[in-house]
């Protein structure tokens, strides 16, 4: 399909080709798989260097919007966007800004559960054999005594996320997964010294027991018994940092 992209200013030619291809995107002029022109035909088309193309081409690959294929048939084309994908969208800004302290505890905690807990409903109702083999995976392998705090951490992670993957919608399961992935690890790395291992597995062991049986509110319960939890242990936290810090 030929598209018209409109004339540019050269002084900042590549970020405003990019913008434009990138609206070409967004409103279906460029659909799904559809090649891009040649980098010699966009030269033409925006009246540019090839080298301005290239760099065009790379903040586009960048931004996950294209893809570059070798061979005969090979090109850039517009990519299909994989769950795995449109999750990094949502877990990368907000793992950056959890890390430079954009929310509160509070915040973060609500927000989690909340999804969690919509989660729950969804997955007791849609949820696979298979879902509960991977979230049995994870408590067995929290079982293990020589597990690290970085292991268990990660585990907990991929639990929650397998939780948000057995919706088996992919929007809330997108939303979901990518919120654990960008704001669990920062909830870690706070409180990895006051939980307890044993009480967090056997939680997850009691929403698995739950989900088999697709009993929605018993998983309710055991959500916001884990969320009470972990509030706890952070109370716990700020009291001894702060007596930490009178002390030094």
């Amino acid at each position: 399909m030929k598209v018209d992209f409109g004339a540019i200013n050269k002084e900042t030619a590549p970020k405003q080709i990019a913008g434009r291809i990138r609206e070409s995107i967004l409103t279906g002029k460029l659909g799904p798989l559809e090649k891009l022109p040649t980098e010699d035909e966009l030269a033409t088309l925006f009246g540019v260097s090839r080298p301005t193309i290239r760099e065009t081409l790379k903040w586009l690959a960048a931004d996950n919007l294209i893809e570059a294929r070798r061979g005969a048939a090979g090109g850039n084309f517009v990519k299909q966007p994989t769950p795995q994908d449109l999750q990094s969208r949502v877990s990368d800004p907000l793992m950056i800004a959890a890390s430079l302290d954009a929310f509160t505890f509070e915040e973060v905690v609500e927000s989690r559960y909340a999804l969690g807990e919509m989660c729950c409903r969804l997955a007791a109702e849609s949820r696979t054999e298979e879902d509960i083999e991977v979230l049995r995976t994870e408590i067995a392998t929290q079982r293990h005594k020589k597990l690290t705090d970085v292991e268990f951490c990660a585990s907990d992670v991929r639990f929650h996320v397998g939780l948000a993957r057995a919706t088996h919608n992919t929007i809330i399961s997108v939303l979901a997964a990518g919120t654990i992935e960008g704001l669990e690890p920062i909830t870690n790395l706070m409180l990895y010294r006051f939980r307890a291992r044993q009480v967090l597995s056997d939680q997850h062991e009691s929403l698995v027991e739950r989900l088999v049986g697709r009993d929605a509110d018993g998983m309710a319960k055991v959500l916001q018994a884990q969320k009470e939890y972990l509030v706890e242990k952070q109370v716990e936290a700020k009291t001894w940092r702060t007596t930490r810090n009178k002390s030094t």
